[in-house]
């Protein structure tokens, strides 16, 4: 019962997103690719083994703008139930992909195709080699020009059981190649006069696509155009390009009605603090990183300036540890200055001798706490959105 539900709503799903294809007219992604990832693997019970994790290959190689031809590789291991044992499940298939259009940068896809099914388990009766037929959909994004995310859902059908196997994989796929999804169409004939002669068919928006083809009517004047006549996006950042007026922009980031990108305000900061032994004010080698990493910060942002807060504990009067305090505050401008070649009028130093500690003075892990620098530097800066 619980599998004709399942399938039921899969047909239902795959329909509707099928006639949705159909009513709209928008970009798709059909790449050759090769990838790889896990599958969680959910046998019939007639398999008498139990669901599990396992690893998957596959790729797929486009036969138009899109339709592609697809093959999979599932490798399981699991158990017999009830008796225990291992259990090894391999399953290959081969077959076909059809691409819906795009919705938020996610590519869906339905698809079916042929394979077997070989189980060898403990205890003869478990094992099982039969052919198979399987159907699902998936969804995949492109996370930069050649890798993407994927992950589809398949209902296997076994020939010889008539049993219901269902698998849900998610990978990693490496694109090859150019795009299958825009192809401009070239012709030497006049925009004003172009027609099919084979059928009379008239080209309304004259982009070189006859009407019973054009599946975009009103595309701009110029403009290129794919094999269904809509305006190709070569950057896939979701502007096409007689709109585009930054063509080459990553498909990762979010762009205005421009095809430029949004840019949007960020705070960025960074702190140091660095700790002093008893009465002493050389900075420690194990700071180091922590310096240079400060002062990497202040390169970056050169508008910066930063002061250098020094402090000590109680211990000794107010009149000495006043002094020492601006002296491990000098002792680290010199290293941002001296080591790093930040300019010297971006750095200044106050002593605060024993009047702000952030612990208690009654023990020797607070004492050590107190015997420090402090610099904060905070900034805000424009950064490109990403999706």
């Amino acid at each position: 019962m619980l599998h004709k539900k399942m399938f039921s709503t899969l047909v239902l799903l795959i329909a509707s997103l099928l006639f949705t294809s159909l009513l709209q007219a928008q970009e798709y992604e059909n790449s050759a690719n090769i990838g790889f990832g896990g599958v969680a693997y959910f046998a019939d019970s007639v398999r008498n083994i139990d669901d599990d994790l396992g690893l998957v290959i596959g790729g797929e190689l486009p036969l138009s703008t899109r339709w592609s031809f697809a093959t999979d590789y599932y490798s399981v291991k699991s158990d017999v139930k009830f008796i225990g044992g291992d259990a090894d499940l391999d399953f290959l298939r081969f077959g076909f992909n059809y691409h819906l259009n795009q919705t938020n940068g996610w590519q869906p896809y339905v698809g079916f195709g042929w394979g077997n099914v070989d189980v060898d388990a403990a205890g003869i009766l478990n094992d099982a080699d039969e052919d198979t037929f399987d159907f699902g959909l998936g969804m995949k994004r492109m996370i930069n020009d050649n890798w993407l995310v994927r992950g589809d859902y398949k209902i296997i059908r076994g020939m010889d059981t008539n049993k219901w196997d269902n698998a849900i994989s998610v990978g990693l796929s490496y694109a090859f190649g150019s795009r299958s999804r825009s192809t401009p169409v070239a012709s030497n004939t006049p925009a004003a006069t172009r027609t099919t002669a084979a059928t009379g068919d008239g080209d309304s928006d004259n982009d070189g696509v006859p009407n019973s083809r054009d599946a975009c009517r009103n595309t701009a004047a110029g403009a290129s155009v794919d094999s269904r006549g809509c305006e190709i996006d070569s950057d896939r950042d979701g502007v096409v390009d007689s709109r585009d007026n930054c063509p080459d922009t990553s498909m990762n980031l979010s762009v205005d009605a421009n095809g430029c990108p949004i840019l949007e305000l960020t705070q960025r900061r960074i702190e140091l603090q660095v700790n002093f032994d008893y009465d002493r004010s050389e900075v420690k080698a194990e700071y180091d990183e922590e310096i240079a990493e400060f002062a990497g910060f202040m390169e970056e942002y050169g508008n910066t300036n930063v002061v250098i807060e020094g402090h000590t504990d109680s211990r000794g009067s107010n009149a000495y540890n006043q002094p020492l305090s601006e002296r491990r505050a000098n002792a680290v401008r010199d290293e941002l200055v001296n080591e790093y070649d930040i300019e010297a009028n971006r750095v200044s130093t106050v002593g605060y001798g024993e009047s702000r500690p952030v612990a208690t003075n009654d023990t020797d892990e607070g004492r050590a706490q107190n015997r420090r620098i402090e610099a904060v530097l905070s900034v805000e800066v424009e950064e490109q959105r990403r999706r």
